[in-house]
């Protein structure tokens, strides 16, 4: 009987071994750089303050965007990932404050952590999808009216996001990324501080590579 218990547990710990073996043989690391668009959807306002009409209009701003990423493949199909996108600085909405008419502006940036799968199908070719967690800011939020320009403060938010792509193993180590990334609300849903006026959503387009290492 202990003969046998000592070659089951032989065999367990050699099948162990063999998993973990097998499981370095496929992992790697990989760092990538990607440009892209960014797309803000701010919310609208029609509110009053002090007696004071304030209104804002509703307004989807395109930005050029960059992003670092890295990440680690355990298995060819499962992942983790982490990345920084810069989603630009030039989010605005038109206001009008007691007749007067301005502009508020901010910039965007978020870091996400995300676990990845990839579906390899053909010729290089493979399906990507991430779900995780980013962390967003708005920063340097400025309203300008009348010449004169007053800051709004900055905001952070953290919340779930998703992507999907397309990438494709083109030489050697590197990596093409074609991918879609949705960081949900950059902000609370009071953007404009009136009490539930709305969020400012995000998400991007991105076409980059990466180098596996």
């Amino acid at each position: 009987m202990k003969s046998r218990s000592a070659n089951l547990l032989l065999r367990a710990a050699l099948g162990a071994c063999a998993g973990l073996l097998a499981l370095g043989a496929h992992a790697q690391s990989y760092f990538g750089v990607a440009i892209g668009r960014a797309h803000g959807s701010i919310p609208s306002l029609n509110t009053t303050v002090l007696g004071i009409p304030v209104t804002a209009a509703a307004d989807k701003t395109n930005e050029t965007s960059y992003k670092l990423y890295g990440g680690y493949q355990f298995t060819p199909n499962w992942g983790l990932e982490l990345g920084y996108a810069d989603l630009g600085s030039g989010y605005s909405s038109n206001v009008t404050i007691g007749g007067l008419p301005g502009v508020v502006t901010a910039k965007a940036d978020t870091w996400y952590v995300a676990a990845t799968g990839t579906l390899p199908f053909r010729n290089g070719f493979s399906l990507l999808g991430k779900i995780g967690m980013a962390s967003s800011h708005v920063a340097a939020a400025d309203l300008c009216l009348a010449g004169t320009c007053f800051s709004m403060g900055s905001e952070s938010r953290s919340q779930a996001m998703y992507g999907v792509g397309l990438e494709y193993a083109f030489a050697g180590k590197w990596t093409a990324r074609l991918e879609y990334e949705d960081y949900g609300k950059l902000t609370s849903d009071d953007v404009w501080g009136t009490g539930d006026s709305g969020a400012i959503k995000g998400n991007s387009w991105y076409l980059g590579a990466r180098y596996n290492f």
